[in-house]
């Protein structure tokens, strides 16, 4: 290991941020965001036998680092996500392959409701996009078992109860578009009813699939959370504490339009719509139908932040263009 990048960690600060591991080329292959920018990349400069292959890899081409220091932990995910779709590295795996990101279309128009799953988004009941490609067709199997669509299915038709046949097709509409974009728990409620009934009639093996079946689409649709929150046209403003400042965001449609630090006791001379105005841009960012699937990462990593800190606070706005 170079013992000059090894003196170079020891003066790096502890502070959040994100860095680049570079190649004998100068080539970006891994990039990578830290609470403390010190702690975390000197780890990749001991000896741990907790490194994977993948990372040992790594290091054996590192030839150099930048880093990059940022305010707040936030700040160092929102840069490491734009900087991965940047540079592609070949060493970073998530957030690096949304070519294969794909769509979920409810299909209306017909004479027969359809789930399909789209690479390129329609115009019309079309939601996403979802990173977990693969659980897509899973998801799609799930919802048509339950709602009795796509009878052309053997397996499908077989597994299906007549009961489902008596739902008509504005219910099964309404229900499917609703889980997408309310959260309505109508396909979870129904299949929790038919694992109970199944498990009274002492049909086990059907009882634990709905089971499984219930627990997979609970799971999706939590995470399909962030998205409808994200498609809603208000402002939002993300208020974050920096020890004796604040760090503050303008939101809009799940993505960070602006921010500024100051510090708490000018922060509360002002009401949340106040704050935003001297971030706003001068010109309402256009409404966005559907996402990109460049887009849906950071409408991601912000909701699920907010989530998981609960010293975050998050505030809705009034239109600040009236």
């Amino acid at each position: 290991m170079n013992d000059n990048l090894k003196e170079q960690v020891r003066h790096l600060p502890l502070t959040p941020g994100v860095y680049l591991m570079k190649d004998k080329h100068g080539t970006v292959i891994y990039v990578g965001k830290a609470k403390k920018l010190r702690e975390r990349v000197s780890s990749y400069f001991r000896k741990n036998n907790q490194h994977s292959s993948k990372t040992i890899r790594m290091i054996r081409l590192l030839s150099d680092f930048e880093v990059l220091e940022v305010d707040t932990e936030l700040d160092a995910l929102l840069l490491e996500c734009h900087l991965i779709q940047k540079y592609r590295p070949i060493y970073n795996r998530q957030m690096n392959s949304f070519e294969k990101y794909k769509y979920i279309e409810i299909n209306t128009e017909q004479p027969e409701i359809s789930i399909n799953i789209r690479t390129v988004p329609t115009k019309k009941n079309c939601f996403g996009p979802f990173s977990t490609n693969r659980k897509l067709s899973e998801l799609k199997q799930i919802l048509e078992n339950l709602y009795g669509l796509n009878q052309t299915n053997d397996w499908q038709h077989s597994f299906s109860e007549s009961s489902t046949s008596l739902l008509d097709s504005k219910t099964i509409s309404t229900e499917l578009l609703e889980a997408f974009t309310l959260n309505n728990q109508m396909p979870q409620n129904r299949l929790e009813t038919k694992m109970i009934l199944a498990s009274e009639n002492q049909s086990f093996e059907k009882a634990l699939k709905l089971r499984e079946d219930w627990q997979f689409i609970t799971r999706f649709f939590n995470q399909n959370k962030k998205l409808i929150l994200a498609s809603q046209t208000n402002w939002q403003l993300l208020i974050i504490p920096i020890q004796s400042k604040i760090k503050y965001y303008l939101i809009y449609q799940g993505l960070v339009v602006s921010s500024r630090t100051l510090t708490k006791r000018t922060a509360t001379k002002y009401t949340p719509n106040e704050l935003a105005k001297k971030i706003l841009p001068k010109n309402k960012p256009d409404t966005i139908y559907p996402f990109s699937k460049q887009q849906v990462d950071f409408i991601t990593i912000l909701y699920s932040y907010i989530h998981y800190h609960k010293d975050c606070q998050l505030v809705e706005l009034t239109d600040l263009f009236v």
